[in-house]
């Protein structure tokens, strides 16, 4: 390969989970700090425009199949992460198997890597990292990208006889392609999927769900991630906090996800917040009850930043509301503190395993902390990044206040306290 040699990424965006467990690995982080560097230091070429190596980032009027299609085709050399095991990602490296003999990197998690079994693929070219360590020790960092960059550049420096398909290793044809039209490096006008994320994002931290909502919509009809999905629903019932809109959001919801099949934290816990606004504008008790259950089936499936878990805790709390028996009240209050101090103990482990934003965490944790013990004073260390995390924060405590208090006033009553 000569100076011009270019590069294709294939490996999804964003946060993603491990397979069968509640791992989260933030694959932005992974390409940004390690893949790219990388590739950028060993002076390969994008297929695109300047250094847009992986799909999200390439501006383009095609759909996104057939853009991956060409791009794993033309690209040189590609590296391929399966660390979540991405349906996508392992159709892209069977297809980049099934099209060129050679110049193909396979990267992965040391956890999935022995959680499962690549027996068709053991013998290919593969990079293991540690992703815990990636972002709790720099220097592993530093070491991982000189290595990584050895290893691309034996990969790219090898000549034809060497080859790291294993379609191609059985010889049972060739490839004779057809003539293809080279991609046009020029300046378009059309948005990557990259800022389209990067844009709605800003506006949903900022609290402009209008603007937001029609960002992730947009996105969606490209991508079916379902991440995007949930920040579009937070978008779309936020906008406008009335009955109506709550109720047509959910319906929408629950047309295009079962939500009693769905491990999502993140989808339940949007499920959970409709229901929610729900019971507070119409005091229907059957909200109450959705909420609750949607709240306690996210906090099964967190990742490390307690979102379900405080607020099924904070909604045990609001039985007060919707019931006159001093017994059931009681059952609901010491309910929520035995829980609160289970997931507080179990956070410390999870948030081993996985990245979370330590505002988020720490907020979390200082709620379940007053559910638990009645703890009000602030001991963690919380930095607010944005209008949206301030908000949220804030509102929330003041909230979980009330019903915290308001329910003791119950517990003591019925103690003759």
């Amino acid at each position: 390969m000569g100076k011009d040699t270019s590069c294709f990424v294939a490996m999804g965006y964003g946060e993603k989970k491990i397979l069968g467990t509640n791992v989260d690995i933030n694959l932005d982080k992974v390409y940004f700090d390690l893949i790219k560097p990388v590739l950028i230091k060993q002076n390969l070429k994008s297929i695109y425009l300047d250094e847009n190596f992986r799909g999200d980032e390439v501006p383009t009027t095609e759909s996104i199949n057939k853009n991956f299609l060409k791009s794993l085709y033309l690209a040189d050399f590609v590296v391929a992460d399966i660390s979540t095991l991405n349906q996508n990602a392992i159709y892209e490296l069977g297809l980049r198997h099934a099209m060129k003999p050679k110049s193909t990197l396979i990267l992965c998690d040391t956890k999935t890597f022995n959680s499962y079994s690549f027996f068709d693929i053991s013998m290919q070219p593969q990079f293991r990292y540690d992703y815990e360590k990636i972002f709790t020790q720099p220097e592993y960092l530093s070491k991982l990208k000189y290595e990584l960059f050895k290893i691309i550049g034996t990969c790219i420096s090898s000549d034809n006889n060497y080859i790291d398909s294993p379609v191609f290793d059985l010889d049972m044809y060739e490839v004779t392609p057809k003539k293809i039209t080279p991609l046009k490096k020029t300046k378009v006008f059309e948005q990557s999927l990259r800022s389209l994320i990067d844009e709605g994002t800003t506006y949903y931290e900022n609290k402009d769900f209008v603007k937001a909502e029609k960002y992730f919509e947009k996105i969606l009809k490209v991508s079916d991630d379902i991440n995007i999905f949930s920040k579009y629903i937070v978008s779309r019932y936020k906008k406008e906090i009335s009955v109506p809109n709550l109720i047509k959001t959910l319906k929408y919801l629950e047309s295009k996800i079962d939500l009693n099949v769905i491990t999502n934290e993140n989808i339940l816990g949007n499920a959970a917040a409709i229901n929610k606004h729900l019971f507070a504008l119409t005091n229907d008790s059957k909200y109450y009850e959705n909420s609750l259950h949607y709240y306690r089936l996210g906090s099964n499936y967190e990742s490390g930043n307690l979102y379900c878990a405080r607020n099924y805790c904070a909604m045990l709390l609001k039985k007060y509301l919707v019931s006159n028996s001093e017994e059931e009240i009681k059952e609901y209050f010491y309910t929520a503190k035995h829980n609160a101090k289970i997931f507080i103990t179990r956070s410390r482990f999870n948030k081993e395993y996985t990245n979370v934003d330590d505002n988020w965490y720490n907020s979390n944790v200082e709620d379940l902390c007053l559910i638990s013990n009645g703890a009000t004073e602030s001991i963690l260390d919380i930095k607010y990044s944005t209008k949206r995390q301030i908000d949220t924060i804030n509102e929330g405590r003041t909230e979980l206040e009330k019903d915290y208090y308001s329910i003791l006033k119950y517990v003591y009553n019925s103690l003759n306290l």
